[in-house]
């Protein structure tokens, strides 16, 4: 068996997340259209043939004047001293900004010998003279090992970035310690996509500002009873979260149970209850 640990980097809402659902072939991370949805590192697995690899999905880098988390900035490097290969994912859709100049400003000092590859994003919103030039473009960057343009979205250039990394694996004894292609406790995993759909319900800035807390969970036969609190701090966040007469509650955890059973392949039933929290505690 070989072995490769990728990273996944890149500025917020560039495709990591979506990128990691197409190598993996079924929705493991959270996709969302708004900044900085991904707050933690998630580590799955994905064994083709005899190669076997371990992929880290990272928050974002986010330039924003409006404090969220110190931690969510920080963690993107977190994990690239133990990686084999790196992926920077962009957008190719969108002009550089300051988030893709502190990747590479960021990489440079770490960099030791990982090889680094660019993964131009969302090559099916741009026309095929735009993709070529930006592949010119970005071969000045010395720090890119190679470049591909792909899309997350139809899967197009995927098999051959995987192809690829796969030259880049290394041979081990160590069998991986888990059957399952997620490593990641199934409470935070319910709670990510609760919190999925407070992002795509809720268009204010509340969603960055509530924790969504797996509290317990009931596995009986092929039915699993899941009980969670959205804990926010404001009284008129807890009234928007609610709506009138429970409906906007009502949405998120329709779409949250179907999402989890879709996952699970069982009966879900889901219980959300917002809860008010101190300040210091958010």
């Amino acid at each position: 068996m070989k072995s490769g640990n990728i990273v996944l980097i890149g500025p917020t809402n560039s495709g990591k997340s979506s990128l990691v659902n197409k190598i993996m072939g079924q929705r493991v991370s959270l996709v969302s259209r708004k900044k900085q949805s991904t707050t933690f590192n998630q580590k799955v697995y994905k064994k083709f043939s005899e190669n076997e690899f371990i992929i880290q999905d990272t928050p974002g880098f986010f330039s924003s004047r409006k404090k969220i988390n110190n931690n969510i900035i920080s963690s993107p490097l977190a994990e690239i001293e133990t990686s084999d290969l790196i992926y920077v994912v962009v957008d190719i859709s969108l002009r550089i900004n300051n988030e893709y100049k502190k990747i590479i400003n960021s990489l440079e000092n770490k960099i030791e010998k990982q090889h680094v590859f660019l993964i131009l994003n969302k090559i099916d919103k741009v026309k095929k003279d735009k993709v070529l030039s930006a592949i010119k473009f970005y071969s000045k960057e010395k720090i890119f090992n190679e470049i591909f343009p792909i899309s997350s979205l139809t899967g197009e250039g995927v098999a051959n970035l995987i192809k690829f990394s796969k030259k880049f694996t290394i041979k081990t004894s160590i069998k991986s310690k888990s059957s399952s292609n997620i490593q990641i406790k199934k409470k935070l995993f319910y709670s990510e996509v609760t919190r999925e759909k407070i992002l795509d319900k809720i268009h204010r800035e509340i969603p960055y500002q509530c924790d969504v807390v797996t509290e317990k969970i009931n596995k009986v036969a092929s039915q699993i009873k899941i009980y969670q609190s959205i804990v926010v701090k404001r009284q008129s966040h807890k009234n928007i979260l609610v709506g009138k007469k429970g409906s906007m509650l009502k949405e998120i955890g329709q779409a949250s149970r179907k999402e989890i059973a879709r996952f699970e392949n069982k009966k879900i039933h889901l219980f959300l209850f917002v809860k008010l929290a101190k300040e210091k505690k958010i």
